[in-house]
């Protein structure tokens, strides 16, 4: 740990340094010595400040070889004291401070004693040093802790920007899947056109696929920018008329208008990936869309449920399913299925709890 959390303006604590030089004759010469040796103190104190953890006792021996030398003319070096008394507490902890602080103190009391022997200024000097040796404990303690929160910052920082990346991940999978899922229908169905000898029908088919490569484009750049906002009530009919142009027939019971008002954007990716598993997935030919708005427990929530007529016997979730779940679970809602018959059941709590309340009664 560096040292340079002993800010410079605790230097005017130095000033009790030159107390007793004041409050008593004091030559011209001994103030010459006095000054000098505050200089030097304040040079190896900017040195110990940015030494590097291998040298720092060299410099704080040399604070202590001036704090002792200048003790014989002036008992202000019981300030010099303090200072090293700081760092023993900044730097060590447990025996080591205990045993480095008691052998600072013995020092310190044997020159004090030797040429300024006052009971009085014995126990100022230990009070002093002990004092602010508690005060380096305490920065010490206080920078660990301010530490220990920076590197929880940069843990949750780092968490939130990976939950991010996947956010978008599971975004880019549900348009994207979808899109490439239609345009490869598009594609293929151009293609059996052409085989059939009927270019009119083919460049229809090429058409819409021109329109539904446009589309997800879009859909692509607004989703990156945060601005994905199509809405339940056009996305859906949407997704549809895409199922129906390839040959299921889709049954909708369900109040859209209100479906779309009360209903987070996240359904939208939700819907858009289950309907892409259709396409690329199920052998059925018919889909049945059913919404609710149930209530309980003074809870208002709705109900979403796809069950088409595909034989599946098996079921694995993969990206798609999952992050249909993990957004769901975020919203506070559910997400099931079951099978024979296939039937994928959505949950999420009412986003506007008076209007879902006049909906319900």
């Amino acid at each position: 740990m560096q040292t340079n959390t002993m800010r410079r303006g605790y230097l005017v604590y130095l000033g009790f340094y030159f107390l007793p030089p004041l409050l008593q004759p004091t030559p011209l010469w001994q103030w010459a010595v006095l000054t000098s040796a505050l200089g030097a103190f304040l040079f190896i104190y900017q040195k110990l400040d940015q030494a590097q953890p291998a040298k720092r006792w060299w410099w704080l021996a040399g604070l202590s070889a001036i704090a002792s030398a200048v003790t014989p003319l002036n008992s202000g070096s019981m300030a010099m004291f303090a200072y090293i008394s700081f760092f023993l507490g900044f730097w060590l902890n447990g025996g080591r401070f205990i045993a480095a602080i008691l052998l600072l103190l013995l020092w310190q009391a044997a020159l004090l004693w030797l040429w300024h022997p006052q009971l009085w200024l014995q126990a100022y000097a230990v009070i002093v040093a002990l004092g602010v040796s508690v005060t380096g404990i305490v920065e010490r303690m206080r920078l660990q802790h301010q530490q220990a929160q920076q590197r929880s910052d940069a843990e949750l920082q780092l968490m939130a920007r990976q939950l991010e990346r996947e956010r978008i991940a599971r975004d880019l999978h549900d348009l994207l899947g979808h899109s490439l899922a239609s345009i490869a229908l598009k594609a293929e169905l151009a293609d059996v056109w052409l085989a059939q000898q009927q270019p009119q029908a083919a460049r229809q088919q090429l058409a819409e696929l021109q329109q539904l490569a446009r589309h997800s484009l879009l859909q692509v750049r607004q989703t990156i920018s945060g601005y994905r906002q199509q809405g339940l009530d056009v996305l859906l009919p949407e997704l549809l008329a895409l199922l129906r142009s390839n040959g299921w027939h889709c049954l909708v019971d369900a109040d859209l208008t209100a479906l779309a008002a009360q209903s987070p954007p996240e359904l939208e990716l939700c819907l858009t990936e289950l309907c892409t598993n259709l396409l690329k997935h199920s052998d059925g030919n018919e889909l049945f869309l059913q919404a609710r708005l149930l209530s309980g427990n003074d809870d208002h929530y709705w109900q979403l449920q796809l069950q088409d007529n595909g034989q599946c016997s098996n079921l694995v979730p993969g990206c798609g399913l999952t992050g249909i779940r993990q957004r769901l679970q975020a919203l506070g809602g559910s997400f099931s299925w079951q099978l024979a018959p296939t039937r994928f059941v959505l949950r999420w709590p009412c986003q506007q709890p008076t209007t879902c309340r006049e909906h319900a009664a």
